[in-house]
């Protein structure tokens, strides 16, 4: 494996003019950058990123815990995550805690072990253990998508996500509508969609009944698919579906054609968060959008903030919309 000394052999240079390369810093001639560059492309030669950070006490690297990369919602998140990070000069480590407290322990120690500025933490374990465990962290951290108390958070208005899906099964004359929640045992900001849409629904006179899938994302294909299955049988009559997020959405038009209910003519259905195939599947699925570019801009921008000792909000919220497709 090449250095930096070999590198600096092969372009004719000193040592301090690579590094000044590498750095971008100091004045350089286009001749010195060009010599540089050849030899480092010639020579396969990559920084060690970790010394670089030890010699000059800045660690361009931030930490990352998610739930899955199963699940494309946080796989959709995290290569935003990725995009932004890398605009701003940082790299990214990942690590998978899938919502369990011994793995979310052992995700954060093994970021600090690789000495990481900063983490942003995707995951909704149980919400005193995780603070507790987060404050004891001692390097900068932001929230994503679930708020927390004391530690900066970027979260989507799920609320306001509620209350678009309910005004909007409504408006097109659904009367007996099911709504399919995440777990709300635990205490996560996306359990505020599911209560925006009830206090709607109740507002309004319309009748809806409430599901929940306590297995949550870490739930099997199988497991989900016999929630479906469930509320179909036990609903014969519903004109209107919504549903936690866009997963659970397109096993209930799966259901309906296999059942031969006609989409939108006899049942309505409504998804959250418009992951990529939402649009591509058939019929195109009528979905709350969370803004996954903006969520994973604001959630570094408020990292690199912390971890560069500016002042950083304790709370921001991401618009969501709706997006009218042919399953309404």
């Amino acid at each position: 494996m090449s250095t930096i000394k070999d590198v600096a052999a092969y372009a004719g240079v000193s040592v301090a003019t690579v590094s000044r390369v590498l750095n971008k810093k100091g004045p350089l001639s286009e001749k010195a950058i060009n010599k540089v560059n050849e030899a480092i492309e010639k020579l396969d030669y990559h920084p060690n990123i970790l010394a670089r950070s030890l010699a000059s006490g800045k660690n361009n690297t931030i930490g990352v815990i998610i739930s899955s990369f199963n699940d494309p919602f946080w796989s959709e998140i995290a290569q935003e995550i990725e995009n932004t990070a890398r605009e701003k000069g940082y790299h990214v480590l990942y690590s998978i805690a899938q919502e369990q407290m011994k793995q979310e322990v052992v995700a954060l120690e093994e970021l600090q072990t690789r000495q990481v500025g900063g983490i942003i933490y995707a995951c909704g374990g149980d919400e005193d253990l995780t603070q507790q465990l987060l404050q004891q962290c001692g390097i900068p951290l932001v929230s994503l998508i679930n708020e927390m108390d004391g530690i900066c958070s970027v979260i989507s208005q799920d609320r306001q996500g509620g209350v678009l899906a309910a005004r909007h099964l409504i408006a097109k004359g659904c009367e007996n509508i099911v709504h399919v929640s995440g777990n709300l045992d635990r205490q996560l900001s996306a359990n505020d969609r599911t209560y925006a849409f009830m206090e709607e629904c109740q507002k309004r006179e319309t009748t809806c009944r409430l599901y929940q899938n306590k297995a949550g994302n870490a739930a099997s294909p199988e497991v989900l698919r016999r929630l479906v299955n469930q509320v179909f049988c036990e609903n014969p009559y519903m004109d209107g579906i919504f549903l936690s997020n866009d997963i659970m959405a397109t096993l209930c038009i799966s259901c309906s054609q296999s059942q031969g209910i006609r989409i939108p003519d006899e049942l309505r259905i409504v998804g959250y968060d418009d992951i990529r195939i939402s649009s591509l599947m058939y019929p195109p699925l009528t979905t709350i959008r969370q803004d996954f570019k903006l969520l994973a801009q604001r959630a570094v921008e408020m990292l690199l903030d912390q971890i560069e000792g500016k002042e950083a909000p304790m709370l921001l919220e991401i618009p969501v919309e709706l997006v009218e497709r042919k399953t309404t």
